[in-house]
């Protein structure tokens, strides 16, 4: 049984590579996407933001870059403060969480920014490649799939 699991994982790996946009590179399976490919993401959905949150999101990106962590969910979470449906920087403390290995926070905070993504369609797949990734840290198989699954469909928009 886990072998025909892990066979259909394989298979929707393989179709969501086969069907990624040529914009947008899918990470390998079981890598966080590399933060120039979410930094690109994010920008693109931060078109509306209000300038005090540009600033405090643009200072989180340079502290993400030089790993202050905690600093950089410092300015998120002030930015979230006058913002609190701003998904971009939802998604940003979901990679954080990431690169912290707090999988089950990293989910948490994906899903807030998907739940405020609207209809940008790049952000919601970050954020389901950050479920997935966060998943598979915590060896939840049945997470692992929905992830994919919500992944090959938002690819095929």
């Amino acid at each position: 049984m886990l072998r025909h699991i892990w066979t259909v994982l394989a298979v929707i790996v393989l179709t969501q590579t086969a069907c990624a946009p040529v914009s947008y590179q899918k990470p390998d399976a079981g890598e966080v996407p590399s933060l120039a490919m979410a930094t690109d993401t994010w920008s693109r959905a931060s078109a509306t933001a209000l300038p005090a949150v540009d600033d405090l999101v643009n200072q989180a990106d340079s502290q993400i870059a030089m790993n202050n962590l905690d600093v950089a969910s410092e300015k998120l979470e002030r930015a979230l403060r006058i913002a609190p449906d701003f998904a971009p920087a939802w998604s940003r403390l979901s990679q954080i969480a990431l690169y912290k290995e707090n999988p089950q926070r990293a989910i948490q905070m994906a899903k807030r920014s998907n739940s405020h993504a609207g209809n940008s369609v790049e952000l919601k797949l970050l954020n389901w490649q950050f479920i997935r990734q966060a998943s598979e840290m915590m060896d939840d198989i049945e997470g692992v799939q929905n992830a994919s699954k919500a992944i090959y469909i938002l690819q095929s928009l």
